[in-house]
């Protein structure tokens, strides 16, 4: 390699590795930090200081690992959108409660996007695997879950209606793979709301709240 090419080259790759240990060193910091109780998934997710490390799977895999039946924000104070507050119980065909379920959740922007660049979506399972929205917590003894986040937007360019993502881990080997969708969407309407019946996705109608909008969603899985 040339010698001058070397020169130029070097300051580079010091730099470009300085920066993923600095990013893997605050990511076992904050892995550290949820483990031994000084924050919470929410606070982690809802701090704009970290929205850079939202696509990261190492990042991702720290808030799955502490996820809790704690109620959770998925976004910041800056984010733009509606705020609104979702809720669910889940339950098998009986009714009894599923407890203490795995579930992760992910969504677009209130303008349609998975990411601030839209970059990964070409990729394979992009949008599932490092979609900035997204967040991880667990149902408690009711079956119940909470979070709050903005009403996604439906894909740019689509008749697709708005939607968030939802699986339920059942347990090592199945998960409930679901969409959960808004009435009061106007997309959700004739054919689009008929397939979206029919494929099983879960639509839910606000409670009769302004501030901040609440859909609740009745989930029922068999075995």
């Amino acid at each position: 390699m040339n010698a001058r090419y070397t020169a130029a080259f070097l300051p580079l790759v010091f730099a470009i590795t300085a920066k993923s240990q600095t990013t893997n060193d605050t990511i076992k910091d904050i892995g550290n930090k949820l483990s031994g109780g000084e924050t919470s998934v929410s606070e982690i997710l809802s701090n704009k200081s970290y929205m850079q490390l939202h696509s990261l799977t190492p990042f991702r895999e720290v808030i799955k690992q502490n996820a809790t039946t704690r109620k959770i924000n998925l976004v910041t104070d800056a984010e733009p959108g509606t705020r609104i507050t979702v809720s669910g119980v889940v339950m098998d065909v009986s009714g009894k409660p599923l407890t203490d379920k795995l579930i992760y959740l992910y969504q677009t922007s209130s303008e349609g996007w998975y990411s601030d660049t839209a970059a990964h979506i070409n990729q394979n399972e992009g949008d599932r695997r490092h979609a900035r929205i997204f967040g991880y917590l667990r149902t408690d003894t009711a079956g119940k879950f909470s979070f709050t986040t903005v009403k996604p937007k439906g894909y740019p360019h689509s008749d697709l209606p708005a939607h968030i993502h939802i699986e339920i881990e059942l347990n090592k080997n199945k998960s409930f793979i679901s969409e959960l969708l808004f009435d009061d969407d106007p997309r959700l309407t004739g054919e689009i709301r008929t397939r979206s019946i029919k494929e099983n996705f879960l639509i839910a109608k606000n409670s009769n709240t302004k501030d901040p909008p609440l859909y609740t969603y009745l989930i029922h899985i068999s075995n």
